[in-house]
């Protein structure tokens, strides 16, 4: 199709992988998805993204996408540099555009070297530009200044980076066969270590404040489970004892940023919360009233029992099935018959239609912790496996976590 030629930046015609009826298709089902009515809240933001990305990939030609495939990693690289420059907080911070050669000043770097690490930073839409060496903070700007998130960055870079690098190596090395041992996986091939990642961060804590930042963070911009799931009807209603018995126990529950949430929803809900995870995590937790901070191994038997919840965020995704055991039987020896559940907020991989940042968190699980995603089967197997079912499984995106609520079998 003539439509289909176009210009390449030198002069030469340049034609997409994709036939012309799907990029049709594609442009279509974007202009149904556009806002007919002017307003900005009249369109599925998911949607709209989904087919303009598609819609990208679909035009590029070859060369193109080995371009944007091979440079990938150049990409978190830069930004990392940037994070130790602080560049995206003095721009966000700013209230307008600063020169290049300021800016230099401010960070205390060679101005040409910064020259070439900007012009990236404006190549990729991180920064904005004003004029001739002069930037800007846009809306990727401030997102990437929030500590949070700027933390996510620095621990994928730092050490998932890192795991993920080493992983073509490693897979070759062990003849393709799925990574099921937390002490022997691209982690430990790339960071020389026998060492569990959760061994491995105690002694790296700076390494750990990131992860747990990043914990805290990675669901900017996503529906908290709290909007979809019925804590109150599911939970509260049905809460037995005075304010000393335990409504829930959030395990391995890092700096105690579930049970602050749980209880700023729900200001008037009885009971005591209860917040476990090892002891270099416990000392970085926040004080929550109501809140008692303790340090456990959750591979250890449970020494609360009877709790109306077990609260567990993305705790048995960093664990193969073996381990996962583990854990949830000496979560149900704990458990109240007819009375206590489980409460999972994990990925619930679909069968088709994979979403790519669910299926980023698969391929991390693989190369850091010998781990793994699950599908709703998966899950089933796991749970039937130790005495467990169930009981519903309630999901808002794919891409985010869904809440499994589980019950003895």
């Amino acid at each position: 199709m003539a439509s289909q030629n176009l210009k390449s930046g030198n002069g030469l015609s340049e034609s997409p992988s994709t036939g012309g009826s799907e990029i049709i298709a594609l442009i279509s089902a974007l202009r149904t998805s556009l806002p007919h009515d002017g307003s900005p809240t009249s369109y599925n933001r998911e949607k709209l993204k989904e087919i303009a990305y598609k819609l990208s990939i679909a035009l590029e030609t070859p060369g193109e996408t080995v371009q944007r495939v091979a440079h990938y990693p150049l990409q978190t690289s830069i930004v990392r540099i940037a994070n130790r420059l602080k560049i995206f907080r003095i721009l966000a911070a700013s209230n307008g555009p600063i020169n290049g050669q300021s800016l230099a000043q401010t960070v205390k770097a060679d101005h040409l070297l910064l020259l070439r690490l900007l012009r990236y930073l404006v190549a990729m839409g991180a920064i904005g530009e004003a004029g001739v060496d002069t930037y800007v903070a846009n809306n990727i700007t401030k997102n990437l200044s929030i500590p949070n998130l700027e933390a996510g960055v620095n621990h994928t870079y730092d050490m998932v980076g890192t795991s993920v690098m080493a992983l073509p190596a490693f897979l070759a090395k062990t003849n393709y066969q799925n990574p099921t041992d937390p002490s022997h996986c691209a982690f430990n091939e790339s960071f020389h270590t026998t060492d569990t990642l959760f061994e491995w961060f105690p002694k790296h804590p700076e390494d750990l404040r990131d992860f747990n930042l990043w914990m805290t963070g990675q669901r900017e911009g996503r529906a908290n489970w709290l909007d979809f799931f019925p804590f109150k009807k599911q939970l509260a209603d049905g809460f037995q004892g005075g304010d000393d018995a335990i409504m829930l126990v959030d395990v391995g529950g890092a700096l105690g940023h579930e049970v602050q949430a749980i209880k700023n929803r729900y200001p008037d809900l009885p009971g005591e919360f209860v917040l476990q995870d090892l002891p270099d995590t416990i000392k970085q937790a926040g004080t929550v009233p109501g809140m008692q901070a303790m340090a456990h191994d959750f591979f250890a038997p449970q020494p609360i029992k009877g709790a109306r919840a077990y609260y567990l965020r993305n705790v048995l995704h960093d664990w193969p099935d073996a381990k996962c055991k583990i854990i949830l039987s000496q979560l149900r020896t704990a458990m109240k018959e007819g009375y206590s559940k489980i409460i999972l907020n994990e990925l619930v991989l679909p069968d088709q239609g994979m979403n790519l940042i669910a299926a980023q968190r698969d391929i991390t699980m693989m190369a850091c912790l010998g781990a793994t995603e699950r599908s709703e089967r998966q899950w089933r197997d796991l749970l039937e496996s130790v005495g467990l079912e169930v009981a519903k499984i309630w999901t808002d995106t794919p891409e985010a976590e869904s809440i499994v609520e589980v019950v003895l079998k």
